[in-house]
């Protein structure tokens, strides 16, 4: 009866081993695959930030507006002080 019992109690252990064996291969393998991706992640947020560096230089942005008519490349302001009694606008010295 006991050799049973310690046969019986051996494969249990055993079983719980394999599964245990297993879940550690399955969480080994999900943990690399995460590492991948981030690494996959950081690579693509550096070159994101390339980009927006890139669109939001000074220059690239003063060509843009130059491209675009839009008048913000020319620094002009308007005050008590720096208008002209005709109601020009004076430009900022440079």
């Amino acid at each position: 009866m006991r050799r049973v019992l310690l046969v019986i109690s051996l494969a249990i252990v055993a079983t719980a081993l394999v599964h245990l064996r297993r879940e550690e291969a399955r969480v080994r393998y999900e943990t690399y695959r995460c590492q991948a991706r981030q690494v996959a992640l950081r690579r693509e947020l550096w070159d994101q930030q390339v980009l927006l560096g890139e669109r939001t230089s000074p220059g690239r942005i003063r060509r843009t507006a130059e491209a675009m008519a839009l008048g913000l490349a020319e620094r002009t302001y308007v005050s008590g002080l720096g208008a002209s009694p005709g109601g020009e606008v004076a430009q900022r010295p440079r």
